[in-house]
């Protein structure tokens, strides 16, 4: 891939949802491509079989490696992928290897997924349980953190650990008080009951995107057109789909159908390296909100329009002669063509005034509070927001579709492209706390006011002020990016 293509930043090439990953000093982001013209039905058709098998392949590494008894084995791909060559699965769907291998080692990462997050909500709640002693904790954290120890917990086995594990696992049994005190059985039935309660078994019924290895396709032109040649399940014969630009890449890429307008989307990931400025020196709290996009410790509002777009966006949503009408496809087909425009503008706008913030405040962290899933359900403040936007209107289907989730996600990629550390501190109590002497206080419509040391603020900005003090004293929940550190 040239280094041109990887500049050239356009909105064709570029969602607005690109991935928020970190490979060394660079960060990966995803490009994409799209197919040009209609495709013609017999292709789709051979297009939407291939899958079909891929979701066929990862259902079948879901049920067969998804529970308790896999969990070693979905850690060494190798002997995943030589039980299912034994079985002989991929003949038997009749799958090219090129999609049939990548499809399973994304099934294999979908359930290295769900059990890092079973282990992380095991650690949250023996966190939170107040009964644990330091070396329960110490316990059930050790048996986590080594698979072969949990298994044999989970399946009532006694697997030999390795070497270099087991001094470690001997001292912590000793800590407890031997290996079957009453102790360490309680704490195993614990972590079995835990387990259970947080593993699920997955499955997919997406069959419209699926992904391609890098021998299974080349890009190059037919009859002056320029495009891509992809596997199919015909040995040595390949379907070639015309792009809509002449990029070239090398590497896995996934491909997403969409039957009813007959076209093809390339979304390719690619890495690209962070930006350091060194006129980025400041630290700034920041607070998020329905009306005001983010409103700073400096007293500066980014996005004063963010809340008028939602608004707009909700009661458009809402119009009676839309939801009245869903059998007329003219309506269905300009009210999806112009929703889409709004969100896009939308988005447009987030990004925009991310950019600005930035540029303005120079930030090398930027501190914010952890929002609740539903702040206008859970939270004063939010409530407050919710009744400012939807006063007159009724319209408690705007805080449904708050874009708070979309603002936090582009604010954690500009800060990653930038060497900005982006920083959650501790949230509770955050809007009733004063910024000037940590006291509690309250809001009247706008404004903070503190009964304590007399001090005034717009709401927005003490809890903006007082994210930064928390997170300069150490009131941190965790680093969402750090350019200090090699990963997330």
């Amino acid at each position: 891939m040239s280094a041109e293509n990887i500049k050239t930043e356009t909105a064709q090439q570029y969602s607005a949802d690109d991935a928020l990953t970190q490979h060394g000093g660079k960060i990966g982001k995803s490009v994409h491509q799209y197919s040009k013209g209609k495709i013609s039905s017999e292709n789709m058709d051979v297009l939407m079989d291939i899958g079909h098998g891929c979701m066929v392949t990862r259902n079948y590494i879901y049920q067969k490696y998804g529970g308790i008894r896999s969990l070693v084995k979905v850690y060494s791909g190798y002997e995943v992928d030589s039980e299912v060559r034994a079985a002989g699965f991929r003949e038997k769907i009749g799958l090219p290897s090129v999609y049939f291998s990548a499809s399973m080692n994304r099934a294999l990462g979908d359930i290295k997924i769900m059990w890092a997050q079973v282990r992380n909500g095991i650690n949250e709640a023996v966190s939170r349980n107040e009964r644990f002693s330091p070396e329960d904790r110490h316990y059930i954290r050790f048996v986590l953190k080594t698979d072969v120890c949990y298994w044999n917990i989970l399946n009532g086995k006694t697997m030999p650990l390795p070497e270099k594990i087991q001094p470690g696992y001997e001292k912590v049994i000793a800590d407890l008080g031997g290996g079957r005190s009453q102790r360490v059985e309680n704490l195993n039935r614990y972590l079995c009951r835990q387990t259970r309660k947080r593993l699920r078994r997955q499955h997919t019924d997406n069959r419209l995107r699926f992904t391609i290895k890098k021998q299974g396709y080349r890009y190059g032109e037919l009859n002056g057109e320029h495009g891509i040649f992809l596997a199919t399940k015909i040995n040595r014969q390949r379907m070639f789909i015309p792009l809509t630009d002449t990029n070239v890449y090398d590497r896995m890429l996934d491909i997403c159908l969409n039957p009813q307008k007959k076209s093809v989307e390339i979304i390719i990931p690619i890495f690209v390296n962070t930006q350091i400025h060194e006129d980025y020196i400041n630290e700034i709290g920041i607070s998020l909100g329905l009306w005001d996009m983010i409103t700073t410790s400096t007293r500066n509002i980014y996005g004063g329009s963010f809340g008028k777009m939602q608004q707009e966006i909700s009661r458009f949503i809402l119009e009676e002669n839309y939801r009245e009408k869903p059998e007329n496809v003219s309506d269905t087909q300009n009210y999806q063509t112009r929703k889409k425009k709004m969100d896009a503008a939308l988005k447009n706008y987030v990004n925009m005034e991310i950019n600005r913030m930035l540029e303005q405040e120079k930030p090398k962290a930027v501190y914010m509070a952890k929002l609740p899933r539903n702040p206008g359900m859970h939270t004063s403040a939010g409530h407050r927001d919710a009744k400012q936007l939807t006063k007159g209107t009724g319209d408690t289907h705007l805080l449904r579709i708050w874009k708070k989730g979309f603002v936090t996600e582009r604010l954690q990629w500009k800060c990653q492209k930038n060497g900005i550390k982006l920083v959650e501190v501790i949230g509770k109590g955050i809007g009733r706390e004063c910024s000037s002497c940590g006291q509690t206080g309250y809001t009247a419509g706008e404004k903070f006011k503190c009964p304590v040391c007399g001090f005034e603020e717009n709401k927005k900005i003490n809890g903006a002020k007082n994210a930064l003090n928390r997170g300069q004293t150490g009131r941190k929940l965790n680093k969402k990016w750090s350019g200090d550190t090699p990963g997330r």
